[in-house]
């Protein structure tokens, strides 16, 4: 472990800038009293992020977005079951989606997370230097900058939808 402290003292984005600025790579643990989160850094660029929270899937965004049908996910979690692969794998394979339909969905999971993370007040954190995301071929192709701007702006509308209620 290379950097390790508590979420509240430091904020997340302050952490996020921090990885950035010193270009580091490899994966940073957010620990929280719900969830788990690994976000890894390549050369200071964010390029991938998960949760064992509660996200949306990507059969259910693309459900969500109208670009599958429910059989069709049906169907390719069923075949993924079987066969031990990927949902978002057996979609493209059956072309049921492009692979240009799950970059984008992926994508947007990724940023789904990040934005999720930036309202994390309390926790962990703490950094490996030099691990990367296995076994992932869509990694993230964003600014951190408009990542943090957005997230924060999201931030902002719950807070302000809260406080109206």
């Amino acid at each position: 472990m290379d950097l390790r402290g508590k979420i509240g003292l430091f904020e997340v984005t302050s952490i996020f800038q921090l990885l950035h600025m010193a270009q580091a790579s490899g994966k940073l643990v957010l620990t929280g009293a719900r969830e788990k989160a690994r976000i890894y850094f390549h050369q200071g660029h964010l390029i991938y992020a998960r949760t064992d929270g509660p996200t949306e899937r990507i059969g259910e965004y693309l459900v969500r977005t109208g670009q599958l049908e429910p059989t069709q996910l049906e169907g390719a979690r069923m075949k993924a079951v079987n066969e031990g692969k990927r949902i978002g794998a057996i979609l493209v394979e059956s072309s049921s989606i492009t692979e240009e339909q799950l970059i984008t969905a992926v994508t947007e999971q990724i940023k789904e997370v990040v934005y999720k993370l930036v309202a994390m007040e309390e926790g962990t954190f703490a950094f490996y230097s030099q691990i990367y995301p296995e076994n992932e071929d869509i990694l993230l192709d964003v600014s951190l900058d408009m990542l943090l701007v957005e997230g924060l702006r999201k931030l902002d509308e719950l807070k302000r939808d809260a406080a109206s209620r």
